[in-house]
């Protein structure tokens, strides 16, 4: 018997897993990341400490005890100096930490930023913030729909009501217009194929800890994407959002 293992972070099923990389995908770590100049000390802790080629705006309003604890120009790009690289993350915690963590990790809140302008110019086939300058809220409203489409079978696959997924949502971050989902409950599948590859068996377990929710926009004077994922309401990270000039 072949057991395959699916774990589910964002109670997804394959189909979510996909449009999930397809909206994060200029913000996720791949194992061919070049070794840097940091890779045995910790990485900058403030923009001061990096060259960026575009607009990297810091939030005013922070939650308590959150800090800015890891600025990383380098893990979500191939570029090998921070001026080349079209993202930057920044990680803000409540605990001391030397590197990024990947989303969902820990009670940290990450903020990804990218250079939309210059991430089309150099890949002309990417779909990544096409057209989001001409009409943001169409831009916006059709992610949602993408994100939305899959909760029926992600939630046949975890075999819970349709209601026990967030929807995202169109919103409005001051002049700018972006999406939101709410923090979720994680779940872990597993499918039990026979010899042959017929599903056999599944099993689904409730994950402790939950899922961040998140808040994209567009900050159309700057050009650049804002990603705020963190484990708190979406009313919390708005206001994160907000605080970005």
């Amino acid at each position: 018997m072949n057991n395959l293992l699916f774990i589910i972070p964002l109670i997804i099923s394959a189909t979510v897993v996909l449009a999930l990389i397809n909206e994060e995908n200029q913000l996720i770590s791949t194992a061919s990341t070049k070794a840097k100049a940091t890779e045995y000390n910790c990485d900058p802790k403030s923009l001061d400490e990096v060259k960026l080629s575009f607009p990297v705006k810091e939030p005013t309003y922070i939650p308590e005890n959150y800090k800015l604890e890891v600025v990383d120009p380098y893990s979500f790009s191939a570029a090998e100096r921070s001026e080349d690289s079209d993202v930057v993350v920044l990680f803000y915690s409540k605990e001391p930490m030397c590197h990024g963590v990947p989303t969902g990790y820990g009670d940290v809140i990450r903020i990804g930023v990218a250079n939309v302008a210059n991430i089309q110019e150099k890949d002309k086939s990417s779909t990544y913030g096409i057209d989001i300058d001409k009409d943001p809220l169409a831009y916006f409203t059709k992610s949602a729909e993408e994100w939305n489409s899959v909760i029926p079978n992600a939630a046949a696959l975890i075999d819970k009501p349709e209601s026990t997924i967030p929807i995202v949502r169109v919103v409005k971050v001051n002049d700018y217009i972006g999406i939101a989902r709410e923090p979720s409950k994680g779940y872990s599948v597993y499918i039990f194929n026979d010899k042959d590859g017929n599903i056999k068996d599944k099993v689904v377990e409730e994950l402790n800890d939950i899922n961040p929710g998140f808040v994209t926009f567009y900050h159309a004077k700057d050009k650049t994407m804002y990603s705020i994922w963190a484990k708190l309401p979406v009313k919390e990270i708005l206001r994160i959002a907000e605080s970005i000039p």
